[in-house]
């Protein structure tokens, strides 16, 4: 009975513990979203600028129908090199800014768990009742020989 008025007397505290950790978590699910949604922005302006320079690239007049269609074809194949290769850049470029966003969302939330855990590893050890030294029982185990 006293274990039990002991763990009701610390129960409002052990409560209010619980809430402040759960207001800190919701603090950092906030700031990890904020995160999440600079990354989706500066990913997203990026795209832009890649799409626009593609389209500036598409509707380039610069090759005229000057020269043979030999030289027209291999100038196209030039380009087509060049897009490919820039292609391949811009990819690299947006994997490597949704890596990073994600790797910092990822370390704010794992952060938090972590400092969560210990502080409910701290409210739980504040609000248990102390258990007095357990005695050692014998427990009888039957005999293989017989």
């Amino acid at each position: 009975m006293e274990d039990a008025s002991r763990l009701f007397g610390t129960g409002f505290t052990y409560f209010c513990d619980l809430l402040a950790i759960e207001l800190r978590n919701v603090e950092a699910l906030g700031l990890a979203q904020q995160k999440m949604l600079e990354g989706i922005g500066v990913l997203a302006r990026r795209q832009a600028e890649i799409v626009d320079g593609t389209v500036r690239r598409a509707f380039d007049t610069r090759s005229s129908s000057n020269g043979s269609a030999i030289d027209q074809a291999i100038d196209r194949i030039g380009s087509l090199k060049t897009a490919m290769q820039e292609g391949q850049a811009n990819s690299n470029i947006l994997s490597e800014l949704a890596a990073r966003n994600g790797g910092e969302v990822a370390n704010i939330l794992q952060s938090r768990m972590m400092a969560a855990l210990d502080e409910l590893a701290a409210a739980l050890e504040k609000a248990a009742p102390q258990k007095p030294a357990a005695t050692p029982t014998l427990v009888h185990q039957p005999s293989l020989a017989a």
